[in-house]
């Protein structure tokens, strides 16, 4: 076992608006006397980094996204301004090379509503929307994620009833408009739950939706009883309906919170998390579980099987590459101490058994927020904040499997090669105070009923003129025509003795339709549109 401890960190740098060392790696982000931080960081399409993060001071706080090349340097920055604070927890890049944020912005009264922004591929933003009308003080957008489809999931946290439901999902589509929400892991389904919380959510193998967070649940031998914290899994199928609700480790007495989870080639899902052990209040929590939420094995970790100096410390997220688990961890050999991060390499067959640890690196002088990500070139790029008497730095750190510090990447790239406008991306901010306001979002049910519907508009009503025009809606969610009868979707229209005038088919996208009417009769008719045999629209209109 080998410890790489940083005591670089006692090296002297120079600090400017950015300081780094002359070598290569780690990295620094800040600017002095002030509280610099990271959230979340992701590798985008052409090698770079983005780092999603934020600084406050004594007044006021902004988000900070900072993009750098292959090497940690930087490229551009953008700040995210608002009339009151704002702050981001997640980014993720989408199919068109632009980005998705998350987080939430403070109202004047105070409080909180969480906001999602997307930027397109120079930096620029294309929209963002805040979703007020919650029920309790301060919600927050926790993560995001962007489907196959190009629509959007985004995990919200106390945005619904208090202690109830606490913890729910909002579907937006590509453009922004806001589908639908619903709460999950509800008291009022689950009432031996109360104040679920989810922490990260993944798009699984089957495009269901996996949230991994803690709920407070009471004991199965002590119903009516108190409730103790337990590490929560949720999975919801693509239309919003929950599959199954895990608070893990129920009738082993495991208490804890699940942080970050990995799905496995066999369909399985292994989680990370912390544990109230019986000697200290912080253990290493590994959770193994099935796609049908059974439970597996799980591995509770003293720390003490990694280094006998450590007396406490926790898992925060897990990468796979290859035959080895890369585990992010707080960790310290002072059990009422703030655990600096570090990473902690293992093979995979070591995992929930006697945690023989291969190696390990501990930032002695860093702190959180803390994540780690695997580059497509199966390095690790570690994210934290390193931490002095009234300054921060965001620290970023590329390591190879040897958690060695990485070398130069002589690598000739073009950064940002989707942006084809002159001159961008470019260093700027960004103002929130023009976002789309959102207070009244559907449910599932009530999205998913009204888009089976195809409401339809008759114009001009009365018609005169020989020919009459309609407008469909929703057809861009219609199957292929079918040719059996009663198949597919098509346009009948009646007169009033219930005589059919006309017949035609509705295609996919297709918004209206044009018809002659010069030689009917004057009077009412009745336009109806059909699917698979079952009128889901329709109208009246007059013939002059």
């Amino acid at each position: 076992m080998k410890n790489l401890s940083n005591t670089f960190l006692t090296l002297a740098f120079l600090l400017s608006s950015y300081s780094s060392f002359s070598q290569v790696w780690p990295k620094y982000y800040g600017e002095p006397n002030r509280y610099d931080y990271s959230r979340d960081i992701i590798e985008t399409y052409d090698k770079g980094y983005l780092i999603c993060g934020g600084y406050f001071n004594d007044e006021s706080g902004w988000s900070w996204l900072i993009k750098t090349n292959v090497n940690g340097e930087i490229l551009w920055e953008k700040i995210l301004e608002h009339e009151g604070d704002n702050y981001l927890n997640a980014i993720y890049q989408t199919m068109d090379g632009g980005l998705l944020a998350c987080g939430a912005v403070w109202t004047e009264a105070g409080a909180s509503d969480p906001f999602v922004i997307k930027l397109n591929s120079c930096g620029e933003k294309e929209w963002c929307t805040i979703f007020a009308g919650s029920t309790q003080t301060n919600p927050w957008a926790q993560d995001i994620r962007e489907t196959s489809s190009g629509e959007i999931i985004v995990l919200v946290n106390q945005y619904g009833e208090n202690n109830v439901e606490d913890m729910h999902l909002f579907k937006l589509n590509s453009e922004g408009n806001l589908l639908w929400k619903k709460p999950f892991c509800s008291g009022f389904v689950h009432p031996e739950g109360a104040i679920p919380l989810g922490n990260k959510i993944i798009i699984t193998e089957t495009n269901e939706y996996l949230i991994s967070g803690k709920v407070y649940w009471e004991d199965p031998w002590n119903p009516g009883g108190a409730k103790g914290i337990r590490s929560l899994f949720t999975l919801i199928d693509s239309n919003g309906n929950e599959k199954w609700v895990l608070p893990f480790g129920l009738n082993d007495t495991i208490y804890g919170h699940a942080n970050n989870t990995i799905q496995l080639s066999d369909n399985n899902f292994i989680s990370v998390g912390r544990a109230f052990g019986e000697q200290v209040d912080r253990e290493g929590l590994i959770m193994k579980f099935d796609a049908l939420g059974n439970e597996l094995e799980y591995n509770q970790v003293n720390f003490q099987a990694i280094d006998t100096s450590f007396k406490v410390g926790l898992f925060w997220d897990i990468k796979l590459k290859d035959s080895l688990y890369i585990l992010a961890s707080f960790f310290d050999n002072d059990p009422n101490g703030q655990a600096p991060p570090g990473e902690i390499i293992i093979d995979t067959n070591q995992l929930f058994s006697n945690f023989e640890t291969n190696n390990y690196i501990h930032y002695l002088s860093n702190d959180d927020p803390y994540n780690i990500l695997i580059t497509n070139d199966g390095k690790i790029l570690s994210n934290s904040v390193y931490e002095e008497p009234n300054n921060w730095d965001i620290a970023l750190s590329k390591l190879n499997l040897n958690l060695e510090y990485d070398t130069l990447d002589p690598g000739n790239y073009i950064y940002d090669s989707l942006c084809t406008t002159p001159g961008l991306p470019q260093s700027g901010f960004i103002y929130l105070d023009d976002c789309n306001i959102v207070t009244d979002i559907p449910s599932p049910e009530e999205y998913y009923a009204f888009i089976n519907t195809i409401p339809i508009k008759a114009y001009p009503n009365p018609v005169s003129d020989g020919s009459i025009t309609f407008e469909f809606e929703n057809t861009e969610h219609l199957a292929p025509p079918s040719d059996p009868p009663g198949g597919g979707t098509f346009l009948a229209i009646f007169d009033i003795f219930g005589k059919e005038m006309h017949e035609e088919k509705i295609y996919k996208h297709q918004g209206e339709s044009i018809v002659n009417v010069q030689s009917w009769q004057k009077g009412m008719y009745f336009a109806v549109v059909y699917s698979n045999g079952l009128p889901v629209g329709k109208c009246k209109f007059v013939v002059q």
